[in-house]
């Protein structure tokens, strides 16, 4: 009998320290607020919280910015996503290891994204589509018209696949999700560099369309955050495992956020040197 109830002591003091490991694993940041133009704000269980740099996201936050804000996020995947004026933005999952490339995934709700997508493979939803990467820069603007919803979506950099986003009884089909009924999910349209495609709701996805240099040049300007010249620079650290699961799921090892860069251009830099890396944050 006493063997029996330490037994169950044992499965308890077990099943509360997971809970408690799992609890403050999802409380751990995977990005930071780099820069911000304006106002913008995150929101984290039914908190709103204003954004400035050095600030921490986590999991489930949504990024939102007012009009004429901008801000910008830098991951620890080294992933960047830089906001329009008027966007909301959502993290749903975020997992990332050295062993593991991982995979993130975004909720585009409204307004304009630029994506600079490091190794992790790399989804966004919208209401009209799901679009996945990896190591590559695309625009995101998602809007109505006429009271439908739209996406357009524009690569840069790399490819970018894109499939038609529907809702299934098991959740969003397309690259996030397999269609019903454990089929395949449907085939991609592929955007290269300098392509461009926009779908409306109810609508199929149409053959992508070549973007001039100008019309690629007003797009950035949509997600540019500088005025100024000013250079971030990122301090390079010693790789370390990292896995951060999304909600449901285990979390076995932690990395803390990396450093984050300073805008101040009168202190001296420290010896030796840091990295210098260009992400395009300038006021």
């Amino acid at each position: 009998m006493i063997t029996t109830i330490r037994s169950h002591r044992s499965h308890l003091s077990a099943l509360l320290l997971t809970l408690l490991t799992a609890g403050l694993a999802y409380a751990e940041p995977v990005a930071s607020v780099v820069a911000v133009r304006g106002q913008a704000t995150i929101e984290r269980s039914a908190k709103t919280i204003t954004a400035q740099p050095k600030l921490g996201i986590e999991l489930q936050d949504t990024v939102a910015t007012a009009p004429a804000g901008r801000v910008k996020l830098l991951f620890i995947d080294d992933s960047v996503l830089t906001l329009a004026e008027k966007t909301r933005m959502s993290v749903e999952s975020f997992i990332h290891s050295r062993s593991d490339r991982g995979k993130s995934l975004f909720n585009l709700l409204d307004g304009k994204m630029r994506a600079v997508v490091g190794k992790t493979r790399f989804e966004v939803k919208t209401p009209t589509v799901v679009a996945a990467a990896r190591g590559t820069v695309i625009l995101f603007e998602v809007g109505h018209r006429n009271g439908r919803p739209y996406t357009r979506v524009t690569c840069l950099e790399g490819i970018v696949d894109v499939h038609p986003r529907t809702e299934t009884a098991g959740g969003t089909s397309g690259a996030a999700g397999g269609a019903a009924g454990g089929t395949a999910a449907p085939e991609a349209t592929v955007l290269t560099p300098g392509q461009s495609l926009l779908v409306s709701a109810g609508q199929p996805i149409p053959a992508p369309f070549q973007l001039s240099p100008a019309e690629l040049n007003e797009l950035k300007r949509d997600t540019s955050t500088s005025t100024s010249g000013a250079e971030i620079k990122i301090p390079t650290a010693a790789p370390r495992e990292t896995i951060i699961r999304n909600v449901g799921g285990a979390a076995t090892a932690i990395r803390p956020i990396p450093v984050v860069p300073t805008f101040d251009r009168q202190q001296p830099q420290p010896k030796p040197q840091p990295t210098k890396v260009d992400i395009g944050v300038k006021f």
